[in-house]
């Protein structure tokens, strides 16, 4: 009868859980009605950017993504070219 491997399997997970529920020495969930408890968010103390380091850093994003275009479109082209080349040599 097919099938028989995956009820056996679901059994199997059912148990499992079942003893883990029961642990007494799991902490995590115990209590909580299925809410996690958080410790709260951690505070950080990021230092205050100055105006010309925040201008550098968007010359360089700026440059950096025209770098990126500039090697997609290249790239583009060349897979292009190769493509246009191979079907004339096919055709």
């Amino acid at each position: 009868m097919g099938g028989s491997g995956t009820m056996t399997a679901m059994n199997a997970v059912i148990k499992s859980n079942r003893k883990l529920r029961r642990n007494v020495n799991r902490e995590k969930f115990k209590r909580t009605f299925g809410k996690y408890k958080s410790k709260g968010k951690p505070e950080y103390d990021f230092p205050k950017a100055q105006l010309h380091t925040i201008r550098r850093l968007k010359e360089r994003m700026i440059y950096e993504n025209e770098q990126i275009i500039k090697r997609r479109i290249i790239a583009f082209i060349a897979v292009s070219i190769i493509l246009i080349t191979v079907l004339f040599y096919i055709l």
